[in-house]
């Protein structure tokens, strides 16, 4: 779970807190934790490109697989999407993880 660029704007917490609290084997909870950071990460990157410009979805995509971590991404989609970039990531993130909160809840 490597740092990305979005992630101060994510509280994966409770989820997490989730996940660890059931009662399966670490093996499954380690592949439910993975899978929730893929989830969040494919879903960030989808809300970011429906609000990018066509053309700039290849430098975006350069940047996030060579330099996932580097802050300078946020500042690239300041200047790309608005400056209200993070507070629209932030408010997208709290709604999926209380998503996936809800749907790890679900009886299984």
């Amino acid at each position: 779970m490597a740092i990305i660029f979005y992630d101060h704007l994510i509280n994966k917490e409770e989820v997490i807190v989730l996940i660890d609290e059931s009662p399966d084997p670490e093996n499954t909870k380690h592949r439910a934790k993975q899978l929730v950071d893929d989830v969040i990460h494919q879903e960030i990157i989808g809300f970011i490109l429906e609000r990018l410009d066509t053309p700039k979805h290849r430098t975006f995509l350069t940047l996030v697989d060579e330099r996932p971590f580097d802050p300078e991404i946020i500042l690239y989609l300041r200047d790309h999407v608005g400056p209200t970039i993070e507070t629209d990531l932030e408010q997208f993130a709290n709604d999926l993880i209380r998503q996936i909160k809800r749907d790890f809840l679900l009886p299984k």
